[in-house]
């Protein structure tokens, strides 16, 4: 799932919900459109009581389903950083405290019903289908700094240099079209 390496990161888009309703998720090759989440000093009383009430009534698991699926999306600090880019995330803290929070808010609690159990299927066939993963490692090799851009730019310049070069001399020994006046 994506949080076994960082290629979810590169692989994913993420998108912000224009408007809240009951935590949806859409996914849409390759785009996850999730409601905004504010993470500051309030947020793990909150999202812990809500979480205890659902656990203790017959109400929907909206909460619950939410927060682990946020668990299992943010493993790391980068994680984090990609949701805050998005916009999907909004945090006062550090990106180490947020994905802290996160992370372990659901620890110790049972929940029967995933509620985004069909998105969470696609995005998990998306994300471990040969397409995205070579993108990915496409673009964490040779796009991930300016550098590489330039050397990869530099290495396709000379190859083809040296394909024209060669394909020249060929043609000087031995010509092709032989024009006669």
């Amino acid at each position: 799932m994506p949080n076994q390496d960082d290629n979810w990161a590169m692989a994913m888009k993420l998108e912000l919900l224009p408007r809240f309703s009951c935590f949806p998720w859409f996914w849409n090759k390759p785009t996850l459109k999730m409601p905004r989440l504010l993470v500051d000093d309030r947020t793990e009383l909150f999202l812990r009581n809500l979480i205890i009430y659902e656990q203790s009534s017959l109400v929907p698991k909206f909460v619950t389903t939410y927060a682990w699926a946020m668990g299992m999306l943010i493993e790391t600090p980068q994680d984090v950083a990609k949701l805050v880019k998005s916009g999907v995330l909004v945090t006062v803290s550090s990106d180490q405290n947020a994905r802290n929070l996160i992370y372990n808010i659901c620890k110790e609690v049972v929940y029967e019903n995933f509620f985004y159990h069909q998105e969470w299927d696609e995005l998990d066939n998306y994300y471990n289908s040969y397409w995205p993963n070579a993108v990915a490692g496409l673009k964490r090799t040779y796009f991930s700094s300016p550098w590489n851009m330039i050397a990869l730019f530099a290495g396709i310049t000379l190859f083809v240099l040296t394909v024209v070069q060669t394909i020249f001399t060929v043609m000087g020994e031995n010509p092709i079209i032989v024009v006669k006046h």
